[in-house]
């Protein structure tokens, strides 16, 4: 399906697509920064006001017991008058529109209720409100640890209905009491939810500013892309032709290359054999006295004609392997390239070091090709060109996202300035190692001097 689509549609979306990818991010980034930036307004928010409540609770309480503590502290009054002394306060003292205290004894036995007298007298321990919390038995520890808050579902004298209560109790040892009051805290929880909807109406303000950003940012893209398509497309199709017209040459240099190897070399080799073997004829139709002279010199011409087309399969395998080596095929750069250069070694008796130290798991079809005959193009000008070689060095690695190729020898070295001027058919060679390279999207340098010697160095990006 993706073959299918114009190379200008998939230009414009790989402009396109990034950016409207980029514009998604931007908008999930700032949505996700907005609410967390509102839940964390939303509780600040809740925890203040939750420390003024229950800074208000306490203060609220400190004043029942201080309208308490002489009745609860008089040693002259019985403790049944006391007691009734202070139920009594406590069911007449209230706050606000639904402020109020309650007392309950140590077992859970609802002592005064102002709100709920129905109450009174019930033992009310193991009562839970609607989330499970025996709310009971937490206002009761907390008055037992000299003074608590605590959390939970009330009804709410006003509302009819089970809110959120924040309580505070306090203890009366002496008599086994729990005196407490609370707050009903849906005040906040309403607060809360005014923060998290603004939040809420911002994300969706950014939300269509985004969406109107990207319209715009999309349609300028494209026409600036389709712009740019317009007046690049001439110098696209002038680089195709010249890319066609450099292949073609490519390939027309390799045939005439192996032309004159076939005539120069196999056809020669064929004629001398077709001529040893005339010869051999010829000496059979001559008459002759002596029979076995004559075999003895038919078997030395065969001989030599059978060493003449021992030759000739040599060139013919070397001819074969110049084209593509079925060791690279097979085996692998590795052992491609160690025949290789055995294979110059012993023609040039020049000493070649080789090191591979990559992964080979990170070369491809292409990699190995390419190497392999930068490496033979390499071989090839030092045994025709370079002048004083006594040792080359070629080492293959890799680093970080790179495989590197790095081709030495201490030959007298060459200008790289004059090379092309001087003897255009000489740089051939190295113009097609960078086309080679260049190809693979990587980098070829040469760093030749007279004194120095010469050093290819070639950076090919990671399969």
């Amino acid at each position: 399906m993706i073959r299918n689509v114009p190379y200008k549609t998939k230009i414009a979306l790989l402009t396109l697509i990034p950016l409207i990818i980029a514009i998604i991010v931007i908008t999930l980034s700032t949505i996700k920064q907005t609410n967390e930036l509102a839940n964390i307004q939303a509780q600040n928010f809740e925890q203040e006001l939750i420390s003024l409540k229950e800074k208000e609770l306490k203060n609220y309480l400190a004043l029942a017991y201080t309208a308490i503590i002489n009745i609860y502290e008089n040693p002259t009054l019985g403790k049944s008058y006391a007691q009734k002394e202070v139920y009594y306060t406590l069911k007449n003292m209230e706050f606000g529109k639904d402020g109020y205290f309650f007392v309950y004894d140590y077992d859970g036995v609802n002592v005064a209720h102002s709100r709920k007298p129905e109450l009174e007298g019930k033992n009310l321990f193991n009562l839970k409100d609607e989330n499970g919390n025996f709310m009971i038995q937490d206002l009761i520890a907390q008055a037992k640890k000299g003074g608590g808050y605590t959390r939970y579902l009330w009804d709410k004298p006003s509302g009819g209905k089970s809110i959120e209560k924040l309580g505070y109790s306090i203890g009366l040892d002496k008599w086994q009491w729990m005196v407490g009051t609370g707050i009903y805290i849906d005040d906040i929880e309403k607060g809360v939810a005014d923060i998290k909807a603004k939040a809420k109406k911002t994300t969706k303000n950014t939300l269509l500013l985004t969406a109107l950003i990207a319209i715009t940012a999309t349609f300028l893209t494209a026409l600036v892309g389709f712009l740019i398509n317009l007046s690049e497309s001439r110098l696209a199709s002038e680089k195709m032709r010249e890319l066609t017209h450099k292949t073609i040459n490519f390939q027309e240099d390799e045939r005439k290359r192996v032309s004159r190897e076939l005539h120069d070399g196999i056809n020669q080799l064929l004629v001398s054999v077709r001529y040893k073997l005339d010869t051999a004829k010829n000496q059979f139709t001559k008459p002759s006295t002596d029979q076995s002279q004559s075999i003895n010199k038919v078997k030395g011409i065969i001989d030599e004609a059978d060493d003449i087309l021992s030759s000739g399969i040599q060139e013919v395998r070397r001819i074969s392997r110049d084209l593509r080596p079925t060791v690279l095929d097979d085996l692998g750069l590795f052992f491609a390239l160690n025949s290789l250069i055995d294979d110059f070694s012993e023609r040039t008796n020049i000493n070649v070091s080789y090191t591979n130290t990559a992964d080979k798991d990170n070369f491809n079809y292409e990699i190995e090709t390419a190497f392999y005959r930068i490496v033979q193009e390499a071989l090839t000008n030092i045994e025709k060109h370079a002048k004083s070689v006594t040792k080359v060095s070629i080492d293959i690695s890799q680093k970080r996202h790179f495989i590197n190729l790095i081709i030495s020898n201490d030959g007298l070295g060459f200008n790289k300035e004059t090379l092309n001027k001087t003897n255009p058919e000489r740089g051939l060679g190295l113009r097609n190692m960078v086309d080679r390279t260049e190809l693979l999207e990587g980098n070829l340098s040469v760093n030749s001097s007279i004194e120095k010697g010469t050093t290819v160095i070639v950076n090919i990006p990671m399969a």
